[in-house]
């Protein structure tokens, strides 16, 4: 089996749930509360999605030493495109949140607390193993400046806005978390253009402290980045908020959910996957292929059932630890257990079997950490949030 074969993605999905569905029935977790149920499943097929993309790139490496998009265009729409997915998912989420208190406006005091606790405790210790990583590597020894070295990481310890240096003089240090920060960029500059955005759909007025914050950043992003290049994937925002807007102020939801309706519909989507993979690249119509494909999703059909499965859901609670940490799993694989010479002497079969025999592991430590760093910084950010409300309101 090659890892290019569509068969080898279907293994590691197989492998994924039996593992997840294993942990289940061990720890009796339960999915966290949703009212998007398709949405909380899908994410779980982006996360793993993105780790077989990158297990694809990850063989080619180590054949050409060069870090290349994987010739199988299925596999390089598991990277691309399920990142727009995400960017989707973001978008939908807070616009329709928006849409939700338009009348009485939101604190954004509140939000960005919990947007810091959501995304800065596991972001930073996938950036403490990098920088770990990255002195195990350089056997302990500081081959620059202490300047020099706080200067690269703080591009890497904001989330990369601008780009990814070397630390250390360890070459393609990006290699060890497989570049995945990249996108979290992406997720910032969008919780800033919302204060903005506010301005068009709250009927509340707002406080230009927010807005003239958000408008600073938005200028601060591009200005570091110097060009909107690559930005394409910014257009997923967008289409993430097309179903939350037909979702608030239409009845096209209910139209989609009947028996015949959700059959056809889920046909559709199947169609417009497959579209999407005669291309190589993201482009503008695979986005908008894609948009088709999300706004269905979130409409609530679950392609045959598949993303209510709560063995799947759960894939997506542990999914932000899944795409933080599988490049570094595979890197620590790769490099210190089997061997980097090791592994460029194994077949396309041998190295397939790797792969499966590394998804337990991903699963495992993505819902480790979920658990014992996510899932709690992520209450004691709602518990601040609580107890400044209930402030508020005695005063």
């Amino acid at each position: 089996m090659s890892p290019y074969h569509p068969l080898f993605a279907i293994v590691v999905y197989a492998i994924a749930f039996l593992t997840t569905f294993l942990i289940q029935q061990r720890y009796k977790d339960k999915n966290a509360s949703s009212r998007y149920e398709t949405i909380d499943g899908l994410r779980g097929f982006l996360a793993l999605g993105v780790f077989i993309h990158h297990a694809t790139i990850w063989f080619r490496f180590l054949r050409t030493a060069k870090w290349s998009t994987p010739p199988s265009n299925l596999y390089n729409h598991l990277g691309g495109t399920c990142v727009l997915f995400f960017f989707m998912i973001t978008g939908f989420l807070f616009v329709s949140k928006l849409l939700m208190v338009r009348h009485t406006g939101i604190n954004w005091n509140h939000f960005f607390v919990s947007r810091i606790f959501r995304l800065f405790p596991m972001y930073y210790f996938s950036l403490a193993l990098v920088v770990v990583t990255v002195m195990i590597l350089s056997s302990w020894n500081l081959y620059v400046s202490w300047g020099d070295f706080w200067e690269q990481l703080s591009h890497w310890m904001f989330f990369n806005i601008d780009t990814m240096p070397d630390l250390n003089h360890i070459k393609k240090t990006f290699v060890i978390n497989a570049g995945v920060t990249w996108s979290l960029s992406y997720e910032w500059l969008f919780y800033f253009v919302l204060p903005v955005l506010s301005l068009f759909v709250f009927r509340k007025h707002q406080k230009p402290v927010y807005i003239g914050f958000g408008v600073a950043f938005i200028i601060f992003y591009f200005y570091l980045r110097g060009a909107m290049q690559s930005d394409i994937y910014l257009i997923g925002f967008v289409g993430g908020a097309i179903p939350a807007v037909l979702l608030r102020y239409t009845q096209f939801a209910e139209k989609v959910k009947g028996r015949i309706a959700s059959l056809i519909v889920s046909l559709v989507i199947i169609v417009c996957l497959f579209a999407i993979v005669q291309y190589r690249y993201v482009t503008i119509c695979t986005i908008l292929l894609s948009t088709v494909v999300f706004t269905l999703v979130a409409l609530g059909n679950s392609m045959f059932g598949l993303l209510r499965l709560q063995f799947v859901s759960f894939l997506g609670d542990i999914s932000y630890s899944t795409y933080l940490l599988h490049g570094i799993i595979l890197f620590y694989i790769f490099r210190f257990v089997i061997g980097i010479k090791t592994m460029q002497g194994f077949t396309a079969v041998q190295y397939s079997f790797i792969i499966f025999a590394v998804v337990p592991v991903v699963v495992v430590l993505s819902y480790l950490t979920y658990r014992f760093i996510e899932k709690p910084l992520m209450k004691r950010g709602k518990d601040i949030i609580t107890r400044r409300t209930q402030k508020q309101i005695q005063l």
